[in-house]
């Protein structure tokens, strides 16, 4: 006799029950992983340090959640995931199916961005959204602007692991990945020191899941790129979708898997019109002193 995991009666209890069990073992899994460990260490002591004496806006402070929660909590999501993925061949007599064993994986990346969330606030305390080093932004861009260079990347992160751990066998993909990332946003960020107002740059710059919105001009003043921080956040959240359903999409049959296929489709529809009015929208080269 079989069973699988099913939300609806009569054995939605049974399946929900199971579930959060799944759920809540994964993430204890995750909370004592020693890089997830290292990476909230890292940003509660540069949190708890403050931003240095000499910073001139704010983009040279707050990378540091986006790599260590974002980048680190990849690695962390993406071995959790093949070590799961190798003891399927146990974990699978039990009435669980692939797609809900990773929906469970999934909802591991609620704690990275729940520390996001509180690093958020210790930004703000420790850089009030009034100080002139967020540039030429009105006060709702500039909680944008952190949001999707703080929050976001916390979120987005770990669930990309979880997909690339899904589909990728090799065990330092999640490594490789955020090496490419990392100079990919370096590369596009560069090039738009000098077409700070080309679209083309811009839909480059934001062709990520983090992106820089300011930096320090020869002026002495901070210089704010091409973009929208609002509509960015969309094409973050796109992303997110995109990650959770191409992991999903491992393991899955029948109708689960045409509509997967189909969230996919809207999902990508969607992250490609909000690219689009992110990269449209915004400054071109807006200069506050």
């Amino acid at each position: 006799m079989t069973a699988t995991l099913t939300f609806g009666p009569p054995g939605a209890a049974t399946g929900r029950a199971t579930f959060t069990a799944l759920a809540i073992r994964e993430t204890r899994r995750f909370v004592l992983n020693p890089v997830f460990l290292f990476a909230v260490a890292f940003i509660v002591f540069a949190l708890w340090a403050g931003p240095d004496a000499g910073v001139t806006d704010i983009d040279t402070a707050n990378p540091y959640p986006a790599i260590f929660l974002g980048g680190f909590g990849m690695m962390a999501t993406y071995w959790l995931t093949r070590s799961m993925r190798a003891s399927e061949p146990v974990v699978g007599v039990t009435p669980v199916t692939r797609p809900a064993r990773t929906a469970a994986l999934c909802v591991v990346a609620l704690v990275p961005f729940a520390c996001g969330c509180l690093a958020l606030l210790r930004f703000v305390q420790l850089i009030p959204v009034s100080s002139p080093l967020y540039g030429p932004f009105s006060p709702s861009a500039r909680v944008a602007v952190l949001v999707g260079q703080i929050v976001m990347p916390a979120l987005g992160g770990p669930l990309l692991g979880v997909a690339l751990g899904r589909w990728v066998r090799f065990p330092g993909a999640a490594f490789v990945l955020f090496l490419v990332l990392y100079g990919w946003v370096s590369l596009v960020t560069i090039l738009s020191f000098s077409h700070a107002d080309s679209a083309p740059v811009a839909v480059l710059r934001l062709f990520a899941p983090f992106a820089f919105f300011t930096y320090t001009g020869d002026t002495g003043g901070v210089t704010a790129f091409r973009g929208s921080p609002w509509f960015f956040i969309g094409w973050q959240l796109a992303l997110c979708a995109i990650a959770v359903l191409v992991a999903l999409l491992r393991g899955a049959e029948g109708t689960v898997r045409s509509r997967i296929i189909r969230g996919l489709a809207i999902a990508g529809v969607a992250a490609v019109i909000l690219l689009a009015l992110a990269a449209s929208g915004g400054f071109t080269h807006a200069v506050t002193a």
